[in-house]
C-alpha cells in the first residue's frame, strides 16, 4: 500500500480505469511458482500493446528501460510518504540520450499518476569517455570517445530534463548551487569507468538535505560479459567499494529485496544509498506495512 496521494480520487478512479491487478491479485501474483511467473510473462507481454500504471509496469519488470522505473518510481513512493512534493533524477553518463529521454516520459507518468514532480539531469562530458589509462578503469574493454553524445541534436529532443555537460568532477562540484534541485531521490549511473564514476559519488559529499534520506541507485556496469570481467578491483564496483571506506555518513549497499526474483533483469544493479546523518533518516515511513504485519501475527482466538 502507499501513502494518500495529494489528489487521491483521481489516483483511485484512474487505478480503476487503468488496471483490475494492482492490490491484493497482484501482491498474490508474485509468488514465485511457476503458474504465476506465467501470468506475469503473459502480462509483461500485454504491457507492450496497453497503458499499465506504472506500479504494475514495476512489478512486471516490464517497458524499455525497468531499472530506471523501478527506481525512480519507489524514490516518488518514499517522497509522498515523507511529505516531500518534487524529487530530482539524475543520469550520470547520457550517451545517445534515449535513456534521458525515457526519464522525462516517466517524470511525466510519475506527475500524473501519484501528483509529485520530478526533474530531470543529465551529466555527461559530451566529449565521449575519457583517455582510458588506468588499469581500474579496463582499458581492455574501454577506449577513449567511445558512447559519443550529440549534444545539439539531444538538446534539440528533450522537453523538460537539464543536460550538464563536462567533466563530472567539475559539474558535481557546483551542482545544487548552479541548479538549485528538488532533493535527489534516484540515480541512474552509466559512466562505465571506475574513475569517473568514483568522481560522480563525490555528489553525496554535499549536505544530505540535498537528497532524500535513501536513494535508489542503479550502476550499468557492474554485471557484464566474460570479456568485460567486473569485479571488486575493477570499475564501478571498486568505485563502490572506495566510497563506501571513505564515507562515515552514507553507505552504498546492494538491493537484497529483488534477489530472490530470478524475473528481475536488474536485479544485481540496484543499490541504495543510506544518507544515516540526514534529518529525516529515522521518519517512520512504515504505516501501512506494519498494521498489515502486526494483524499477521496477533493471536487468534480459538
Amino acid at each position: 500500500m502507499t501513502s494518500m496521494p495529494a489528489n487521491p480520487h483521481k489516483e483511485f478512479s484512474k487505478a480503476q480505469r487503468r488496471s483490475i491487478i494492482d492490490g491484493p491479485l497482484w501482491r498474490h501474483l508474485q509468488a514465485s511458482n511457476t503458474s504465476n511467473r506465467l501470468i506475469r510473462a503473459l502480462l509483461k507481454g500485454a504491457s507492450k500493446y496497453v497503458s499499465l500504471p506504472l506500479s504494475t509496469v514495476v512489478a512486471l519488470d516490464a517497458g524499455e528501460y525497468p531499472a530506471y522505473t523501478y527506481c525512480v518510481y519507489h524514490a516518488a513512493q518514499l517522497a509522498r510518504r515523507l511529505h516531500i512534493d518534487s524529487i530530482s533524477v539524475i543520469e550520470f553518463g547520457v550517451a545517445g540520450g534515449n535513456g534521458l529521454l525515457f526519464l522525462e516520459r516517466i517524470a511525466a507518468q510519475v506527475e500524473e499518476e501519484l501528483g509529485l514532480k520530478v526533474q530531470v539531469f543529465g551529466f555527461d562530458s559530451g566529449e565521449g569517455l575519457p583517455e582510458v589509462t588506468l588499469r581500474e578503469d579496463l582499458p581492455y574493454w574501454f577506449q577513449k570517445s567511445q558512447y559519443r553524445i550529440d549534444v545539439p541534436a539531444l538538446k534539440a529532443k528533450l522537453q523538460s530534463a537539464k543536460l550538464i555537460v563536462g567533466d563530472v568532477k567539475k559539474t558535481v562540484a557546483d551542482f545544487f548551487t548552479s541548479y538549485k534541485p528538488p532533493p535527489v531521490g534516484a540515480i541512474l549511473n552509466d559512466l562505465d569507468l571506475y574513475s569517473s564514476t568514483a568522481d560522480s559519488l563525490k555528489l553525496f559529499d554535499h549536505d544530505p538535505r540535498f537528497f532524500l534520506p535513501r536513494v535508489f541507485l542503479y550502476f550499468d556496469d557492474v554485471v557484464g560479459s566474460e570479456l568485460e570481467m567486473y569485479g571488486s578491483g575493477n570499475g564501478q564496483l571498486r568505485a563502490i567499494d572506495e566510497f563506501n571506506q571513505r564515507q562515515k555518513s552514507v553507505y552504498l549497499g546492494c538491493n537484497r529485496n529483488l534477489l530472490p526474483r530470478p524475473d528481475v533483469s536488474y536485479r544485481y544493479q540496484i543499490y541504495y544509498a543510506h544518507l544515516i546523518a540526514h534529518p529525516q533518516y529515522a521518519t517512520f515511513v512504515g504505516q501501512q506495512e506494519q498494521a498489515a504485519l502486526e494483524s499477521l501475527l496477533r493471536l487468534k482466538a480459538r
